[in-house]
């Protein structure tokens, strides 16, 4: 009972008119698809420096709001966009679609113990397909607040610390061209006194669990992804990067508001 009412694009590319290929009106602005439209998708899966520009006027609108992956690049654009929605009380979800791997509902919903430490690995370039990696173990770390973090790797191969208090674990992401073959998407977690692990298999059951959980909130209005959650995983992404620079120094996860 859900349905692509209107698309629109910022900058055109490419020769394939996806909105003619699936019959999908092609709206005049982004304005056209917030006014028609009962919920709203912010999609920019190469662009994410364009989130913030896109998601404003969407989450002003007080329709339910789904941002692609994650909310921003910086952990201040990504506030601004979580403060925009709650002044105006606008239902918001942002994640990647890692999140929802049947996999990890299956080792997480298993355990009869807290989490004590994780493990996370993945691959991909970490701007684009770190994230991936990262939902997974912001959401092993059952919602404590991210404190601190670090990350001693290099460019292509980055090996990140989170310090989330209470619970503490490592994120591994390596890019390389045979990397599907030898990197898959995995989380352990450990409780008492062992790790149980968990390798993601099933790709296409990740995307249909996300968008099942996408279309649940576009009907109720309450998110899966909480915005300290949302707020993390920019905020993992973005203090890795400035570690870097910083020849492997911790970063503190800093208040977005201030």
């Amino acid at each position: 009972d859900v349905e692509v009412s209107a698309a629109w694009e910022m900058e055109p590319r490419g020769s394939e008119d996806w909105c003619a290929r699936r019959g999908v009106r092609r709206a005049a602005s982004a304005a056209d698809v917030i006014a028609t439209s009962d919920a709203i998708m912010v999609l920019a899966s190469d662009n994410f420096e364009v989130h913030r520009t896109l998601a404003l006027p969407a989450v002003q609108s007080g329709k339910p709001v789904y941002v692609d992956k994650f909310l921003a690049p910086t952990l201040r654009e990504s506030y601004e966009i979580v403060a925009a929605a709650e002044a105006c009380s606008t239902p918001l979800m942002s994640s990647s679609a890692l999140r929802f791997a049947v996999e990890l509902e299956q080792l997480l919903g298993a355990l009869e113990a807290p989490v004590e430490r994780f493990l996370a690995r993945g691959m991909g370039n970490w701007d684009g397909y770190g994230v991936h990696t990262v939902a997974m173990a912001v959401r092993a770390a059952e919602g404590a607040r991210l404190r601190r973090v670090c990350d001693v790797g290099t460019e292509g191969d980055h090996m990140v610390a989170l310090d989330f208090g209470p619970v503490r674990g490592s994120v591994e992401v390596r890019q390389a061209d045979n990397q599907n073959e030898l990197f898959p998407w995995q989380l352990g977690v450990r409780c008492a006194t062992g790790y149980r692990m968990a390798t993601v298999k099933d790709y296409e059951g990740f995307y249909a669990r996300l968008i099942a959980a996408v279309v649940d909130f576009f009907r109720q209005g309450r998110s899966p992804t909480p915005p300290a959650e949302m707020l993390d995983v920019v905020a993992v992404l973005e203090g890795a990067r400035q570690s870097r620079m910083r020849d492997g120094a911790w970063v503190a996860a800093q208040d977005p508001g201030a």
